[in-house]
């Protein structure tokens, strides 16, 4: 069985919360990895925003698989050395799952990105 997540975020809107409440909303949402790698770009918000908008895209993914109680703080987008981005899915969250495979989709156009989280395999809550 399968499950997919898909989430759009406006660009400008994380500027303003982050511009607004700084530090307090970068660390509630995101790993140091995320604003290291998103802070050392020229314009950092549209990929925070994509990050965001991939942490909520599992969040409903796992969500339709019947796993909906894991914090966006579970999900931590990565990129290869290959430029492609990938969701990591944090230990604690992943032992609670069995043998999912994850797929992640980022873009962005304009004002706008959008995520798709698609799972594929055993999603069943494990039972340890």
């Amino acid at each position: 069985m399968g499950a997919m997540g898909v989430d759009i975020v406006r660009i400008s809107r994380v500027r303003e919360i982050t511009e607004r409440r700084g530090e307090r909303f970068l660390g509630r949402y995101f790993s140091k990895g995320e604003i290291d790698y998103s802070l050392r770009k020229h314009d950092p918000y549209p990929h925070l925003a994509a990050r965001f908008a991939a942490k909520e895209a599992a969040y409903k993914a796992f969500s339709a698989a019947g796993i909906g109680d894991l914090p966006l703080s579970s999900f931590e987008v990565i990129v290869r050395p290959s430029g492609v981005p990938t969701l990591r899915v944090a230990r604690s969250a992943s032992r609670q799952v069995s043998s999912a495979n994850v797929s992640l989709s980022l873009s962005h156009d304009g004002d706008y990105t959008v995520a798709v989280v698609a799972l594929f395999g055993d999603i069943t809550r494990s039972k340890d």
